[in-house]
């Protein structure tokens, strides 16, 4: 009540109320001047405009005991109080934005506040209708009216008291989180009740009205405020977060306090430590502090914190002292003290990890070193642009490419420099926006030099970022890749011929093997036809007239040219992939004992010793491959043994099963053994040969046995014989027995099939 009831109101009086809000207008006005200084731009906001407000509901009253026309007063009391309960508004967007909620920017919290702020107004305006507000009453005195609260003033005050309460718990939250002191703000708690405590008082003791008004108890509440945030507050939210680590130090430098997680931050510290001097627990630390260095480097291992090696020193590590971190080690912690107003011999260290951004330095470091390399190597073409895509560097090798010199390039957009052709510059400015955006854009380009030759580059547009990551530059950087692109054509042409000779190798081949099957049909039924008379006129003809031996002569020679068709088409279908080998267990033993039986007759008509020595030894083989293996190696070993033994031998060795036939015949030399497995190729060849024979049998052993998975080779000497070993893989289980031969021993043994 700015009024007394109380007739006997002195112009004392009067004075000392005016002079009251006046000082409570300047404050407040101070305040918000300070306040322009606060770093949190949304902090300074809400501070700012609380001082305002609270500066103009006071100046308001000012105007009320100044004017003198009952209109004027009822209309600056009107003002006081819209602009009063906005404080309450600004109060809580301070409390929101300090402790880091954030509701002030929650669009249903802000159309709530509106929707009350203008259901309040509108109460206090319209007043003069329903008078439930406030009343206005002459008085004497200098006051000349007096003002009465009625129960929507006290029911109003209410709401307000209960919205700035939900400010002071957010304020109250957050400083118990930040394990911060809660006595400034129990401080203003009381400042805040001020008004409220008064104006009861008053209203049941009219001789205190003259001093409960509302803007005094804000003004008061507002220099605390102040002073509480520029002693405490603003270290608090410095901070940043509950998670930044800090330590309480009082006198003679000995730690009083560990919170914000710093023992887990820095390992050496822990609770033992309360009462140590800092230098003690810490000594890099306090020696920090001491020179007032700004940033703290250490390295912890083992619990203890070590010294770190000095950046400008990377390159020459201390190697003899273990203790000494390398810097790319090293943990980096930036170093705020401040007091909490608890006197001068207590300080709060805040200690924010900057570590990343010492890496990110670094590394900003080895970028501009990398850069530079680049602009001065002579085989990169190398530029720097404005975000605008305007050149403002080059190198000398890209200025070379076009014959061109600084001023030609600098200061022009980089798609009009002589680098690109008039067709691609759209293009190439499509790139530079894309990388002006942040995106890294590859591109490739065909240019003529000035003697007209066709080059091709290929590069890439970097951003380059700054400390907020906004692109401050294009890093540009290229390479002549015409000989690259030169070897990749040459090289996807000789592809191409080889796909195409290769298609044309398989057509061949197909045609070959239609040719060899037409061969099959047209010369074995006729040459079968040939034989088969031949052994009927031989038959027929009983004597040793010529008739018959020309009649065993057409019947050998039939027979040796079946063979040797069945060994072309047999060769021809291995090499083609057409003659399909399946490898199961087989019983080598049993296979060789029944081909050598099938040869028995023809050893005896030689006069040989056809022996075979069978150890069980299972294989995994195909039965048919194995048969052509077993009866090529035999017949050739009959066929070049003019007396004496042809020996056949199976075993088992290192994991493999070994099949060997050994001969006594003519041999050969050593350095032309193996081209006999070589198509057409003998031991004795051309018109003086001694042997009869195409040379096939044995090309078609090797394939055979290689398709089986296995391999042969040869051991011969001239007039000393030869041995054949073929390896095929040994059979993982037992090999099934011949058919041919059920009751074969398991044990190995020599038998002597003929002679």
């Amino acid at each position: 009540m700015i009024g007394s009831l109380i007739e006997a109101s002195t112009p004392l009086t009067y004075t000392g109320y005016l002079l009251a809000f006046v000082a409570a207008t300047a404050a407040c006005l101070g305040a918000a001047w300070r306040a322009r200084s606060v770093p949190s731009p949304e902090t300074r906001q809400a501070l700012t405009w609380f001082f305002s407000g609270s500066a103009v509901w006071a100046g308001a009253y000012v105007g009320f005991l100044l004017v003198g026309s009952a209109l004027e007063k009822h209309l600056f009391y009107q003002l006081s109080l819209i602009v009063g309960f906005g404080t309450v508004f600004a109060w809580l967007w301070f409390c929101s934005a300090y402790s880091g909620r954030g509701l002030h920017r929650n669009r249903r919290v802000q159309q709530f506040a509106i929707a009350v702020y203008v259901i309040v107004t509108a109460l206090k305006v319209t007043n003069p209708l329903h008078g439930l507000y406030y009343g206005l009453e002459p008085a004497g005195g200098a006051f000349g009216l007096v003002v009465t609260h009625e129960t929507l003033y006290w029911v109003v005050m209410a709401v307000a008291y209960a919205l700035s309460a939900a400010g002071y718990l957010m304020i109250f939250e957050f400083l118990l989180e930040a394990e911060a002191k809660v006595l400034p703000l129990g401080v203003l708690t009381g400042l805040t009740a001020l008004p409220a405590v008064f104006n009861v008082i008053g209203h049941v003791q009219p001789a205190l009205l003259d001093i409960t008004h509302e803007p005094l108890g804000v003004a008061v509440f507002a220099v605390g405020l102040l002073f509480a945030y520029e002693t405490q507050f603003s270290v608090v939210q410095l901070t940043g977060s509950v998670e930044e680590p800090n330590l309480t130090i009082g006198r003679e430098g000995r730690i009083r306090g560990l919170g914000g997680g710093i023992k887990e931050i820095i390992p050496p510290l822990s609770e033992e430590d309360l009462g140590r001097p800092l230098t003690e627990a810490l000594p890099g630390l306090g020696e920090t502090i001491r020179r007032g260095e700004p940033a703290w480097r250490a390295g912890f291992e083992k619990g203890e914190a070590q010294e770190c090696q000095e950046e400008r020193a990377m390159t020459t590590p201390k190697q003899s002292d273990a203790s000494v971190h390398p810097a790319e080690h090293c943990r980096y912690f930036r170093v705020i003290q401040t007091s909490l107003g608890q006197g001068m011999d207590t300080q709060t260290v805040v200690l924010s990890d900057i570590t990343e951004q010492k890496r990110r330095e670094r590394e900003l470091r080895e970028s501009e070193r990398r850069f530079q390399a680049m602009l001065n190597d002579p085989n990169i073409l190398a530029g720097v642009l404005s975000p605008d895509g305007t050149f403002q560097k080059v190198n000398d090798t890209a200025l070379g490419y076009i014959e061109a010199t600084r001023a030609d390039v600098l200061g022009r957009p980089f798609w009009e420099t002589p680098w690109w052709e008039t067709e691609n510059r759209s293009a190439v400015r499509e790139k530079v926006e894309r990388v002006a955006e942040g995106e890294y854009v590859r591109f490739e380009a065909e240019h003529v030099t000035p003697d007209g030759e066709a080059r091709t580059v290929t590069g890439i547009m970097r951003p380059v970022t700054g400390e907020e990551g906004e692109v401050v530059s294009i890093f540009v950087t290229a390479r002549d890749i015409t000989e690259r692109k030169r070897k990749a054509r040459r090289l996807k042409q000789a592809k191409e011929q080889a796909e195409l000779s290769k298609l044309e190798a398989e057509e061949a081949s197909r045609m070959k093997s239609a040719m060899l099957a037409n061969m099959s049909h047209e010369i074995r039924t006729p040459l079968t036809g040939i034989i088969g008379f031949a052994e009927a006129i031989g038959d027929e003809i009983d004597g040793d007239g010529g008739v018959a031996h020309f009649a065993d002569l057409i019947e050998d020679s039939g027979r040796r040219l079946l063979d040797t068709l069945d060994a072309v088409l047999n060769l021809s279908k291995l090499e083609a992939g057409q003659m399909t080998l399946e490898s199961r267990p087989i019983d080598l033993a049993g296979q060789a004992r029944q081909v050598a039986r099938e040869f028995a007759a023809e050893a005896d008509d030689s006069g040989l010793a056809l022996e075979v020595e069978a150890e069980e030894a299972g294989a995994w083989a195909d039965e048919g491959g194995l048969q052509i293996v077993l009866q090529n190696l035999l017949s050739n070993a009959i066929k070049y043994t003019e007396e004496g033994t042809v020996q056949v031998r199976t075993y088992r060795e290192d994991g493999e099963a070994v099949l060997q036939i050994e001969d006594t015949g003519i041999g050969m030399d050593p350095a032309v053994a193996e081209s006999l497995f070589e198509p057409f190729r003998q031991g004795s060849e051309g018109l003086s040969r001694e042997y009869e024979g195409t040379g096939i049998g044995l090309a078609v052993t090797k394939k055979a046995t290689e398709q089986m998975g296995g391999s042969i080779d040869v051991e011969t000497e001239k007039g000393q014989g030869s041995t054949f070993t073929a390896r095929l893989p040994a059979a993982d289980r037992k090999a099934k027995r011949s058919a041919t031969d059920p009751n074969e021993k398991k044990t190995g043994r020599s038998d002597r099939v003929g002679g």
